[in-house]
């Protein structure tokens, strides 16, 4: 387990005892806690979270910047191309030979458009594949083992909770017990008098 899962591991366990003393408030299964506490605990374990979920952010960037960037490498390969057409468009022959040049250079910054943003989908590609992997492993390494200790946890606050079902229960068949009792020698008492 690495260092960052050994922390986020020491927060939540820190978070839980922090859960188990807190003063309970009567009648309820609430429990008082200090806000500002559970907050910094909180935001300790977002700093404490490995480096690849803030990635995520970055991949999006990259990948608007590598796209914006094969705009404007076709935009200015355009632009030059329609610069060159206007120039050399002085006399008919020049014109089609102009038109025909226009044609090959917009078909060639097309071609080559296509080829840059065909790279840069590729290049996202594959920086979302290793986030996906990476997210996996992160699931695996640190979501299912907290879900885990949340169950726990829970199973055990749940359990602790029936507990103290029983025992209301329990308490309440015993003061209904003893008024039963005393109910009957009250009627028994009262018989024997006659």
């Amino acid at each position: 387990m690495s260092d960052a899962s050994i922390k986020v591991m020491q927060l939540l366990d820190e978070l839980e005892d922090i859960l188990e003393t807190a003063s309970k408030v009567p009648f309820s299964d609430k429990a008082i806690v200090d806000s500002e506490e559970i907050s910094q605990i909180i935001s300790d374990i977002r700093l404490s979270m490995p480096k690849d979920i803030q990635q995520a952010q970055w991949v999006k960037d990259e990948q608007d910047r590598i796209i914006n960037e094969a705009k404007a490498e076709y935009d200015k390969v355009i632009v030059a191309a329609k610069k060159q057409a206007e120039y050399l468009v002085e006399t008919d022959v020049i014109k089609r030979e102009a038109e025909k040049r226009a044609r090959a250079v917009i078909a060639e910054a097309e071609s080559h458009g296509r080829y840059m943003k065909l790279r840069s989908y590729e290049y996202i590609d594959k920086m979302l594949y290793d986030m996906q992997n990476e997210i996996a492993k992160l699931a695996t390494d640190y979501i299912q083992p907290m879900n885990d200790h949340f169950t726990e946890m829970l199973n055990g606050i749940n359990t602790q909770v029936n507990s103290n079902r029983q025992e209301m229960r329990d308490m309440a068949e015993r003061i209904q017990s003893r008024e039963a009792a005393s109910d009957d020698r009250y009627a028994s008492y009262g018989e024997d008098e006659e």
